[in-house]
C-alpha cells in the first residue's frame, strides 16, 4: 500500500529532475555564450544540473527493483 503512495512522488521526481537538467542546461549554455565568467552563480547551476541528474538515475535505478 505504501510503495502506491510513493509512486506519484517518484514520477515528479523525475519530471523534476529533467527540468533542472534543462534548464539548468540552457542557463549555463547562455552564460559561457555570453561570456560571463566562473562564479558562485556558474558552479550552482553546474550543482542544480548535477542534482537533477542525479534524481533521474536515482529514478530509473530504482524503477527496475
Amino acid at each position: 500500500m505504501e510503495e502506491n503512495n510513493q509512486q506519484p512522488r517518484k514520477h515528479w521526481d523525475l519530471l523534476i529532475g529533467f527540468a533542472l537538467v534543462i534548464f539548468g542546461s540552457f542557463r549555463l549554455y547562455n552564460r559561457i555564450n555570453n561570456g560571463g565568467e566562473w562564479n558562485f552563480r556558474a558552479f550552482f547551476t553546474v550543482a542544480v544540473i548535477i542534482y537533477g541528474g542525479y534524481s533521474i538515475v536515482k529514478y530509473f535505478s530504482n524503477k527496475k527493483q
